[in-house]
């Protein structure tokens, strides 16, 4: 009898949409080269949803079954009163209904399932108000900590900054609290392990997400750079807003070619669109997006765990330019395997010399690809992973 899984997800996981995304995928891809069959239940954000959709997918071989609702997030001032008035996070909050919630429960109670992985803190929602049948152990995969996000935001703005502290103390007592009920947390980078290691040292594990290196035999647009990442994520806004205040207007007189793209693109971005500037929502396939860029560049100023977008990049051997908060988590060299930048003049002569020496650049991509070799590699998180799903 196959052995199953089941994965409760806050986003789509098949397509992969988003670097989130892509770190759901690549761990089921793991899982099912163990073996494991796969019931992911993904609870997909959709703002212009008057009621619930549902789909349903069957992938690998039907070693997968995807089913895709799609929900209605949208600020709601009633649920975010409550969320104060209980002091419970608002953010998770939103991801919670009745009938997902007895979805749910029938997938538990229809199926022997050998570990129920809760894909963020907000699908933990549902962990105490559902029944486990067979002893399952129960999984958090943690791919930030959530609340030093808000924290982030909020020292970065005047007119939000008590809505983000507000959003961030919700969210730190659920990141505290939800931990005391699973048997493990997954922990994307090593520097977010720290963080729940000393709360839950014995339950804490790292388990980074694998890349497969690629060569690109794909011909590079000249002297361009790009910046691929989902826009509904307020740390990419904010860097992006940074980004072309900031740095934009110092490339002006540069021969390079700027491509910005992501789902959920604000309008007020296209305002940059200029004959050096491309500036589109989402992209049908992220991975031949960049593929034909020269430097990928991540302008975060806030956010917790590891960006996907980055160890993606250095996997396909393009270089990369990023703030020291963009790469945080990633075992990195700066000038070795990436450009380190914090400053608009180091972000815009960074993004200059990685243009304009093409030796150097090569050699950042190559070190990049060595990088990953030797920390994201699918035979150590396998390794891991047979030795927690015994």
């Amino acid at each position: 009898m196959a052995k199953k899984i089941l994965i409760i997800s806050n986003k789509v996981v098949f397509p992969s949409m988003d670097g989130g995304a892509v770190a759901m995928q690549k761990l089921a891809k793991n899982l099912i080269s163990q073996s494991y069959q796969l019931d992911i239940i993904c609870i997909n954000k959709n703002d212009t949803l008057k009621s619930m959709s549902k789909k349903y997918l069957k992938l690998e071989k039907n070693q997968i079954t995807q089913t895709q609702i799609q929900k209605n997030m949208s600020f709601n001032l009633l649920i975010f009163i409550t969320s104060i008035i209980k002091q419970k996070a608002y953010q998770a909050t939103r991801f919670y209904d009745l009938e997902i919630q007895n979805m749910i429960q029938e997938k538990i109670d229809n199926n022997k399932y050998t570990a129920i992985i809760f894909e963020s803190i907000f699908t933990t929602i549902y962990l105490n108000k559902l029944i486990f049948h067979n002893n399952p152990q129960i999984i958090l995969r943690a791919h930030n900590i959530e609340h030093k996000i808000w924290k982030n935001l909020a020292r970065h703005t005047i007119s939000k900054k008590l809505v983000f502290l507000l959003l961030a103390k919700q969210i730190k007592k659920m990141e505290k609290e939800i931990p005391k009920y699973v048997d493990y947390i997954f922990t994307l980078s090593e520097k977010d392990q720290q963080y729940f290691q000393n709360i839950f040292p014995k339950k804490t594990h790292n388990i980074p997400v694998t890349f497969d290196i690629e060569n690109i035999s794909h011909k590079k647009i000249r002297n361009s750079i790009v910046h691929l990442g989902a826009m509904d994520w307020k740390p990419n806004t904010e860097g992006i807003s940074w980004f072309l205040q900031n740095v934009h207007p110092q490339l002006e007189d540069e021969d390079i070619k700027i491509y910005i793209a992501g789902k959920n693109m604000p309008k007020k971005y296209f305002n940059y669109v200029s004959p050096n500037t491309v500036i589109e929502g989402a992209v049908k396939n992220a991975k031949n997006y960049i593929k034909n860029k020269e430097v990928v560049f991540v302008p975060l100023l806030s956010g917790s765990g590891v960006r996907i977008k980055i160890l993606e990049s250095m996997a396909l051997g393009i270089p990369v330019v990023s703030t020291r908060k963009g790469a945080e988590g990633i075992p990195y060299t700066d000038r070795k395997n990436i450009f380190i930048a914090n400053s608009p003049l180091e972000f815009k002569n960074a993004l200059c010399i990685l243009i304009q020496n093409k030796q150097l650049a090569a050699q950042i991509g190559k070190e990049g690809q060595r990088l990953i070799q030797e920390r994201f590699s699918d035979q150590i998180v396998i390794k891991k992973l047979r030795h927690i799903l015994q």
